[in-house]
């Protein structure tokens, strides 16, 4: 008896409660967690229906669509935001790339970027990505003075920033690197031909391996950096036979970048496929949105409606005050005589 008193308590407190919540309508809806943003109704269906989720992005996954020569899609990410669009639109893998330190927060080139930078970006991403897999780019000196410091940078990375695998740029000469953090479970990504982080050396950012002696480092340096245990190789700004030969010669996905359609998969920068990098846009590059046109056009409008006065309109975007209530605060205040008439909607 006791038992069923409790049983018929709860029901009625869950009852209750489910009824306050339809009543809290519209309120209640703009709170709710962020696993029901894609419910979707069907038709001739009154309830709504969660589409399946996708699965994870692996390593393996990787390999699986290069054996069945399906092109592999990679978009840089910076925050949350944008790592969600990756997650949510069918990308495979969002990648950290240190192009944050131009296109987020305002360097001149990638070298400036910290770790600590780079780590804080990687966390907002990680929080945001859920299919994808997710990468980071290893900012510029972080693995350079040698394999114990390329480690203990690698290892914060996945621990602070939650990342998944890194990238590094470099020929055989990192090798060294690349294999001390594959013995031991820290998945690489790596990177050859034009190598940002070394512009300067590079006198530019120059399309590299246009002669057979410089493809043919290009090609061993992959080889070297596979052999090492990365799992794939980005191939950046470098001839599009050359890159599908290299790929050919590869036993793992290439990423290109500038290298033409011979590769495994293509990654650019977000800013760039959005259309709001307002600096050079390489020849590669394809901008498949128009952010920038309709970023200018809202901070335009919201200017100019804040300026003659037509936003906020009083009713439909302000809250309201009991006439009693402002005429007591008035009285606290000995200001009876302040009035205030919201202004008019100017109309054509």
């Amino acid at each position: 008896m006791h038992a069923q008193m409790l049983f018929s308590a709860s029901r009625t407190r869950i009852t209750a409660s489910i009824s306050r919540c339809k009543n809290l309508g519209q309120r209640c809806m703009s709170v709710r967690p962020l696993k029901y943003e894609h419910l979707t109704n069907t038709p001739g269906e009154s309830s709504p229906q969660k589409p399946p989720p996708r699965k994870k992005v692996t390593i393996a996954s990787l390999h699986a669509l290069r054996q069945e020569r399906t092109p592999i899609t990679v978009l840089t990410a910076y925050d949350y935001p944008t790592a969600r669009a990756a997650s949510t639109h069918g990308i495979d893998i969002t990648l950290v790339g240190d192009s944050l330190a131009q296109v987020c927060l305002g360097y001149s080139s990638t070298t400036s970027l910290t770790l600590d930078e780079m780590l804080h970006h990687c966390r907002a991403v990680a929080r945001g990505t859920s299919a994808p897999l997710l990468v980071a780019d290893m900012p510029f000196g972080s693995f350079y003075a040698g394999k114990e410091d390329t480690v203990r940078a690698a290892v914060r990375m996945l621990q602070e920033g939650n990342v998944e695998a890194v990238k590094l740029e470099g020929g055989s000469e990192i090798a060294g690197r690349v294999q001390a953090l594959t013995s031991i479970g820290i998945p690489v990504m790596a990177h050859v031909g034009l190598l940002p982080q070394r512009h300067t050396a590079l006198s530019g950012y120059r399309v590299q391996g246009r002669t057979a002696q410089s493809g043919r480092s290009i090609l061993h340096s992959a080889l070297a950096l596979e052999e090492a245990g990365a799992f794939s190789i980005v191939l950046e700004a470098i001839p599009s036979s050359l890159a599908a030969y290299i790929t050919s010669r590869l036993k793992v996905p290439t990423i290109g970048i500038g290298a033409g359609p011979g590769c495994s998969g293509q990654v650019l920068v977000w800013d760039d496929v959005m259309g709001t990098w307002a600096g050079h846009k390489a020849k590669f590059v394809r901008r498949f949105g128009d952010v920038k046109s309709e970023v200018e056009r809202g901070v335009k409008a919201y200017a100019s409606a804040v300026r003659d006065g037509s936003f906020p309109q009083h009713e439909k975007e302000g809250y309201g005050m009991d006439d009693g209530e402002i005429e007591k605060l008035l009285e606290m205040e000995g200001d009876r005589e302040w009035m205030w008439s919201p202004p008019k909607l100017m109309t054509n």
